[in-house]
Formats: C-alpha cells, structure tokens, sequence
C-alpha cells in the first residue's frame, strides 16, 4: 500500500492594506519628483534663478519686479533699480551696486569733474557684466570725468526719455548719452511688459503720458487670490509643467499688451527728441543719441535722422559694429553674449568716447596718457 505524502501546507499571503499599498506606491513617486525638483530648481539656476528660492516661480512669470532683477516700483517709471543694492545673487551672477538713488554704481572712486549722465536700456545699465564692466564706467576711465549710470533694463525708449528728463533736473551735467537698441520703440507701442510701465498716447500729433501713476503689480495683483496657484507656484517642477501645458491657467495674465500698432513706436520716440533736445539745449547740456544693438532696423535709422535735424549728435553703433564684424566675425562672439560682454562694453565705451571729445582734445589726451 502506497503511502500518500500529504500536501505541504502553504501559508496564506497577508494582502497588504489599502493604506500600505498607497504608501508603497507613493514613495517612488515622490522621491522621483524630489529628484524631478532638484533637476528643474538647478536647471532655472542656470538661468538666474536662485536654486533654493523661498518663494514662489509662478510669482516670477507674473511680474517683473518680482523677479531676480534688482527693481522697485517707481509711480513714473514703471519701476527703477532697488536704491541701496549691492549683491552678485541677480539674474546675471554678476556684481550689481545701485547707490541710493538708484544709480548703478562703476565699481571704482569716481574722478573730479563736470557730471555726465547715461541713460538707456539694458545695453546702459550693464546686463550681464560686473559694475566695472559697463560702458558707462569704462566711459568714466576713458574720459577721466564721473559718469551717472542711469540705464535700466527693459526699459522702452519713452521710459527712458523720462528718466533722462527726471536725471536732468536732478543733477547738474554738461552731457547725456542717450542710448537705445530697436526694440526699445516696439516698446514704446505697449502698456505692459512683464509689469505695467508708462506710455504715450498721439493726440491730434501730441504726446499724451498714459498710465500713470503706474500701479504697483507686485503688490496689488489680482493672481494674489488665486490660491491652490500660489501655493503650487513654490514648486519650480509644477511651475514649469503647468506653465508649458498649462499656461492660461497657471498665469492667467498676457505678459506683453499692445496699444498701438506696429511703427507707433518710431513716432512716438520722434516727439519725445522733440522735448527732449530743446531741454537739453535750454540746460546747457549736449545730447549724444547712440544706436546699439548688432542688428539693423528701419526705424531706427529714421530716430537718428530725426535727432539729427534737430541739432543733436548721434552715434550709430550697430552700423559701426557691422562694419567691424564683416572684417572680423569673431567679435559677434567676443563682443555679444545676448548683451554686450566687458569686451564689447569696452569698445562701445571707446567709441563713445571718440565722438564726445574733439579731435584735437582727443589727440592731447592720448598724447598726456
């Protein structure tokens, strides 16, 4: 008789609570989040923003001056470089000093003598280069005369006008520089760009300033109610998910509005040259109206022309450049790296030096040096 071995008993398996798988699912999901984080925080810190900001991302799409500029709103201007920074934690990695009424400083002891003032966009202001690599400052060395770095980035060729006005009655100089790039006249066609910032109206052929006083977008901004948002909005991952698949929802808000059509721009920046260099010639300070930039443009060319009939100097830089270029390509390179870099400030300076000083006064000073 065969004896039958009984079967091994087999325990039965325990099935897990729903509560455990949960946990058990969720924990590789989390960390690969943790890890898609870090990723995106390390990869907007290349791009100027602090890998460990403690505020929100989504606040940065929604308003300039809430971004890693140095910027504070200002009733006129829209906004103005925040007085009494000074810090290389920006959107450039670069040494930014703004004195207490919201100069960039030039990074070295000023020399004596007659004032000169700058004015602009972010060309003037020195974006991406050190306070000593500005044209503005290295316009100082070469002149041996301090120089007022009034340049402010994202500005159009109207905020800039009334800044240069606003630097005007505020300090006593025998020159301006006025720089601009093309874009700062399509700016000149839009109420808002990234913040709320002035802008002219043409009335029967005259200017009209609109917008101001301009509010302050920083603090009083509707998205602030939006609640679940800005809370997600501390996470650079959602941020950056919600704002490529989502981006009405996620801000809600058109970044750039237009309000006038294309060439209003050139226009406008006509009429404002039109008070401008009276005001300038009633003040006893020359006007030098400088054209950066390495690319050409139609309008700009007519801004000059204009400057030009009414007495004012006027530098074409990009033609300038252009020139340079076709001889040597590499300085496309050396000299621009989304802005001018030290190089390219250096040079820019050199030529504007170059058309501020006579001939014969420019000879002399080579020859002292």
């Amino acid at each position: 008789m065969r004896t039958v071995m009984p079967e091994p008993t087999v325990a039965p398996r325990r099935r897990l609570s729903r509560r455990k798988r949960l946990v058990f699912a969720l924990v590789p999901l989390a960390l690969l989040c943790l890890v898609g984080e870090l990723a995106v925080r390390a990869w907007r810190s290349r791009q100027g923003f602090a890998p460990f900001l403690g505020g929100s991302y989504r606040d940065l799409r929604i308003d300039l001056i809430r971004r890693s500029y140095p910027a504070a709103h200002d009733p006129l201007l829209g906004y103005v470089p925040r007085p009494g920074f000074a810090s290389a934690d920006n959107q450039w990695h670069a040494q930014v000093t703004i004195d207490a009424d919201g100069m960039r400083q030039n990074g070295a002891p000023r020399p004596a003598g007659a004032w000169l003032l700058a004015a602009g966009d972010s060309f003037t202001f020195g974006d991406q280069v050190g306070d000593a690599e500005t044209w503005p400052a290295r316009l100082e060395q070469e002149l041996a005369r301090p120089v007022r770095n009034g340049g402010v980035f994202g500005y159009s060729f109207a905020q800039s006008v009334l800044r240069a006005q606003r630097m005007l009655a505020a300090q006593t100089a025998t020159d301006l520089v006025l720089s601009f790039i093309p874009d700062d006249l399509l700016r000149c066609e839009e109420s808002r760009r990234f913040t709320a910032i002035p802008w002219f109206d043409l009335r029967g052929g005259e200017l009209v300033l609109r917008g101001v006083p301009v509010p302050d977008s920083a603090v009083d901004n509707e998205l602030d109610s939006q609640r679940l948002r800005v809370l997600l909005g501390h996470s650079a991952l959602v941020d950056v998910l919600a704002g490529n698949l989502a981006p009405s929802w996620w801000v809600a808000q058109r970044p750039v509005v237009r309000v006038h059509p294309p060439g209003t721009g050139v226009a406008i920046a006509t009429k404002l040259l039109d008070q401008l260099v009276p005001d300038c010639r009633a003040r006893g300070v020359r006007l030098l109206l400088v054209l950066q930039g390495h690319w050409p443009d139609a309008g700009s060319q007519q801004v000059l022309a204009h400057a030009r009939t009414l007495g004012a100097a006027t530098l074409d830089l990009c033609a300038r450049f252009l020139a340079v270029a076709e001889r040597t390509p590499t300085v496309q390179q050396q000299w621009f790296a989304g802005h001018m870099t030290a190089a390219g400030n250096a040079w820019a300076a050199r030529e504007i030096a170059a058309a501020l000083v006579p001939p014969t006064t420019a000879g002399r000073q080579t020859a002292a040096r």
